[in-house]
């Protein structure tokens, strides 16, 4: 599936598509522009909200727009806390100099 614009993407965020998105940020953009989206699901219309779970997505520019390329999507709320606590652990190789 082409995305004629990435500033138009839209998840289907509905009840019955059992996905909600709570936010979303441009990591990068460009050639290759990487989107992360937080997001709560459900499997069962009448079932409750899971999450939030995260899901990175790297797009190619191509001729006619943008491509999915890959995807990232943590699947329980421990994987996303995990992955809060290390990027935190980490901040310090980030700074500049290091």
């Amino acid at each position: 599936m082409i995305i004629p614009d990435l500033d138009d993407l839209v998840l289907e965020s509905d009840e019955e598509s059992g996905i909600q998105e709570l936010g979303r940020r441009f990591l990068a953009r460009g050639p290759w522009t990487t989107v992360v989206f937080l997001v709560r699901t459900k499997t069962d219309p009448e079932g409750d909200w899971e999450g939030p779970f995260l899901w990175l997505h790297r797009y190619q520019k191509v001729a006619q727009g943008w491509k999915l390329v890959s995807r990232f999507r943590t699947t329980e709320t421990a994987q996303l806390e995990k992955l809060a606590d290390a990027l935190e652990g980490w901040k310090d190789y980030f700074s500049a100099g290091k």
